[in-house]
């Protein structure tokens, strides 16, 4: 995630973990990270972040049995 969203990306925390047993045994877990975006210079508009929170998605989507919804 830091990777991918640059020095706008101020704070990441990790605020649920949720771990789902599917009918075949397997297990399916669930993250929820919350992010903080900041800049110095000026005020962060939605498109800028969007654009920042695209490369993360493409990012971890990219990631062998990842799925960011």
């Amino acid at each position: 995630i830091s990777m991918s969203a640059g020095e706008m990306l101020v704070s990441k925390s990790l605020f649920d973990v949720f771990t789902k047993t599917l009918e075949d045994g397997s297990k399916k877990t669930s993250y929820a990270f919350k992010l903080v975006f900041q800049s110095d210079e000026k005020t962060l508009s939605d498109d800028e972040v969007g654009t920042v929170m695209e490369k993360v998605t493409v990012a971890l989507n990219s990631k062998t049995d990842w799925q960011v919804r």
